[in-house]
């Protein structure tokens, strides 16, 4: 073979081989550009805030049980709400706070949602609803001597002087004691209220004033009877809470058919007067 059909043949080998090479290397992708496929991960930036660890109901007293700290993310709208880093107490402090709102589970407290004893809407805050509160006057010796507590259960009992001659036959004037409301719950005392505490209960609580919790009705009956003669609380078991609750059949007849007169009140029953008090005051 000649030299020049030789050299002709290398050169033709060669170029066989490097065009074999350059084809590998296209179909081969480029590191950086697989490297750049991969997504990149960035941390969001969180905050804590406090938040209802479960629902909470309206009037509910909030313990420290029922709040807790949750992340938040840092860029989102938390003006109201309470952040951990500016009020790392908060948790603590808001123990005791009445519910002001219904909150669900998760949801960020605000100051607004609740109101500690004390503040002008706590008592609304505790009431449930269609009830109101009506004050009574009251001494050791006829509110169970001191022993009554905010929310305990109490019956109401009228004690008042009757006329001679209505009970009976003799010239001497009595007395006669009803039970008027039945198993109403205590607000207040004075002004003492709050949840009931769970140990190192504290065996006396004097007070001159008990606020209760009654419907429009029973309401009126407890001012009524204001005027009829004396009113005393006598404490309940706690297993008797599901006991009726309101007036009772005597004090429904006091409730609906006692009219004002110059005398005095006087009690009706069936369309016809059967009792009459002394005069109110």
């Amino acid at each position: 073979m000649s030299p020049v059909r030789l050299i002709i043949l290398l050169v033709a080998a060669g170029a066989a081989i490097a065009s074999v090479f350059l084809i590998k290397s296209i179909q081969q992708p480029a590191p950086a550009v697989a490297a750049a496929a991969e997504p990149v991960k960035r941390e969001v930036p969180t905050k804590q805030l406090l938040v209802a660890r479960h629902a909470i109901p309206i009037g509910k007293f909030i313990t420290a049980d029922d709040l807790k700290w949750q992340e938040w993310p840092a860029n989102g709208a938390t003006g109201s709400f309470i952040e951990q880093k500016a009020e790392p107490e908060a948790l603590e402090k808001m123990a005791g706070a009445v519910a002001r709102f219904e909150m669900v589970e998760g949801e960020p407290i605000t100051l607004s949602k609740a109101t500690h004893p004390g503040d002008a809407s706590s008592m609304a805050a505790m009431l449930n609803p269609n009830m109101i509160a009506s004050a009574v006057e009251i001494a050791p010796e006829t509110a169970a001597g001191g022993f009554i507590q905010p929310n305990d259960r109490v019956d109401v009992i009228l004690t008042r002087q009757m006329p001679a001659g209505v009970s009976g036959p003799n010239t001497v004037s009595a007395y006669r004691a009803d039970l008027i409301l039945a198993n109403v719950r205590i607000l207040a005392i004075d002004g003492v209220y709050g949840p009931a505490p769970e140990e190192g209960r504290e065996p006396l609580l004097i007070g001159t004033r008990a606020t209760l919790e009654l419907t429009q009705q029973d309401s009126t009956l407890l001012s009524a009877a204001k005027k009829a003669g004396d009113l005393s609380l006598t404490l309940r078991s706690i297993t008797d809470l599901q006991s009726a609750k309101g007036a009772t059949p005597t004090g429904r007849v006091y409730r609906d058919g006692v009219a004002q007169g110059p005398e005095g009140v006087r009690v009706y029953r069936y369309g016809r007067e059967t009792v009459s008090s002394a005069p109110a005051g």
